[in-house]
């Protein structure tokens, strides 16, 4: 009798958990039925900061943020329900990111502050006859939200940066002879009045300063804050501040999670299609040097447009201006700085300290194939498009830089001295007489596209070399050709980089010099792999590496590059 009593309460107990647990579950879905509850959301979340002082004892509690705000709007409440106004500091009378607190003072405060607050309101809300969050434990405290996240990050790009500029709500400044209104989101700390300021003409992307964690910087004095915290309370407390002035016609930026994280909301955002150049006094057009070592007993040189600036090689023309054009931001080439790469973070001999631009010296930041953010990376990225996979997807490791490469880039007439030379002076020239070369240079460029009379191409090209199992292959050689030449025809990095006759060929003939009756592939590849050249593969790899990675990287459909039979080799009769 008694281990059936035993059951019946366990029993019975397991029966009220289940209905205290959906009770919950449906109280937290603020009146929806629970086929319309989301299952993604935008808004989570994560409350961790225990973390700061060691181990969590509980799981983190996943916190819907817009759910909550939305039931807050319905008691005519707003944001100062949940935070507080700073007392103090740089952001005094600004809200605080962190929940009814400006500060972690210690595990027991911070963990009253949510105890005491959440299931305060959580209660009330139920004493008053609304569904109401949970109040147990386990009932905040989980393994996983329950549903997906699918917040996505949220960049600052030209176009939305130029709709700021010319927003009439964002006030300007009326002393500014330009009257713009930068000096409401761009400033620097000023460690003298201890607080921060705008300083013209030093604007830059808040992450410059504002890392993805908080920091502690000894240089000013100051704990920085992450540049989510950052993002969050002035983007979001400018939206509050101008959300009045929404109207149907016109839209102030969001002040929920969603309007900002969800992805199809992003993708919402209008886009400029005409976007005014940002005036930082950048210039048109820079020449990209690695200067000469400096003597370290030699007097500082002054940085203005009359210092010399002594070249160890010939300089790169460089249209600043264009590839302004190019990108979203300029991050993606001023990723640490808006100074110039040597400045600060690339050494032309590296930096000992690897947190300095990650170790990497100037001559790699600009020529490492690898990183999206180098010269030649960022090329290679644009070669990776469909329309150049025919010549620059296939691995051709027997593929060599040369000087006329080099060139292509490195155009400057500088004078080489030679070292130890002691009566050569070293080649020096001014800012201004560099910004003039490279204007120079630049404008000299002219896109060259390969013009080869049709005729003068093969319209087939049998190979016969190594048919034994199969019949000679007919390849449609003029086709490829044209095609590959409609592909970069208005491509102007193709265009400049291509620039000579018939470099198109050289996709292909890729070793051999540029001419309309280029050798055969036989020539270098031998039918068999000769010994000590695996760099050089025989003549049968040579032609499946090159023609059946031409068809996958272009995406072919017929003949796809697996069947041998389609298009390709016929088997020969017997």
């Amino acid at each position: 009798m008694e281990k059936k009593r035993s059951t019946l309460r366990w029993a019975g107990m397991f029966v009220l958990a289940a209905v205290l647990s959906f009770s919950a579950i449906g109280a937290y879905g603020v009146g929806l039925p629970e086929a319309q509850q989301p299952t993604k959301r935008a808004d989570i979340v994560v409350i961790d900061a225990m973390k700061a002082f060691g181990g969590l004892e509980y799981p983190k509690v996943f916190f819907f943020h817009d759910k909550h705000t939305e039931a807050l709007k319905k008691l005519k409440k707003d944001c100062k329900a949940c935070h507080l106004e700073e007392k103090d500091g740089p952001r005094k009378g600004s809200l605080s990111i962190k929940f009814m607190r400006l500060a972690d003072d210690s595990r027991q405060s911070v963990m009253d502050v949510y105890h005491g607050n959440c299931l305060k309101c959580h209660e009330e809300t139920a004493k008053a006859g609304e569904k109401a969050g949970p109040v147990e434990c386990r009932l905040c405290h989980m393994a996983s939200a329950g549903v997906e996240d699918i917040r996505q990050p949220y960049g600052f790009d030209l176009s939305l940066h130029a709709r700021h500029v010319a927003s009439k709500d964002i006030p300007a400044d009326m002393a500014d002879k330009d009257q713009a209104n930068c000096q409401n989101c761009h400033h620097e700390y000023d460690k003298a009045a201890k607080k921060t300021a705008y300083v013209k003409g030093k604007e830059g992307t808040c992450r410059y300063c504002h890392k993805a964690s908080e920091i502690d910087d000894k240089a000013l004095g100051v704990k920085v804050e992450s540049v989510r915290a950052a993002a969050h309370e002035e983007c979001v407390a400018c939206h509050l501040k101008l959300a009045p002035k929404a109207t149907a016609d016109k839209k102030i930026g969001p002040t929920d999670c969603a309007g900002c994280h969800d992805k199809a909301k992003q993708d919402a955002v209008k886009k400029l299609k005409e976007i005014p150049r940002l005036k930082r006094g950048q210039p048109d057009a820079a020449l990209l040097t690695i200067p000469r070592p400096v003597d370290p007993a030699a007097p500082a040189a002054v940085a203005d447009d009359k210092a010399p600036k002594p070249m160890a090689m010939a300089g790169v023309p460089f249209d600043h201006k264009a590839h302004e054009g190019y990108n979203d931001t300029c991050r993606v080439c001023h990723h640490e700085a808006m100074d110039a790469c040597s400045k600060k973070c690339h050494a032309p001999t590296g930096s000992p300290d690897p947190k300095v631009g990650g170790g990497v010296n100037l001559e790699r930041a600009m020529h490492m194939r690898e990183s999206d953010r180098s010269c030649i990376g960022c090329h290679a990225k644009i070669q990776a498009k469909k329309e150049c996979a025919a010549c620059h997807a296939a691995p051709r490791p027997a593929q060599f830089a040369d000087k006329a490469a080099c060139a292509k880039c490195h155009a400057a007439p500088v004078k080489e001295v030679k070292s130890g030379d002691a009566a050569a002076p070293a080649p020096t020239m001014t800012i201004d007489e560099a910004k003039a070369q490279a204007t120079m240079l630049l404008a000299a460029r002219k896109p060259v596209v390969d013009t080869i009379a049709v005729d003068d191409i093969p319209e087939k090209v049998v190979i016969k070399e190594i048919a034994d199992q199969f019949e000679p292959a007919e390849m449609p050689h003029r086709k490829i050709v044209l095609a590959l030449m409609k592909n970069i025809k208005d491509d102007k990095l193709a265009g400049y980089l291509h620039g000579g006759e018939l470099t198109v060929c050289q996709g292909c003939h890729h070793n051999s010099p540029a001419s309309k009756q280029p050798p055969r592939c036989g020539n270098c590849h031998d039918k068999p792999l000769l010994a000590g050249e695996a760099y050089r593969p025989a003549l049968k790899a040579a032609f499946h590496q090159e023609c059946m990675a031409c068809h996958r990287d272009l995406g072919l459909k017929k003949p796809v590059e697996t069947t041998c039979n389609e298009g390709c080799h016929k088997e020969k009769k017997k």
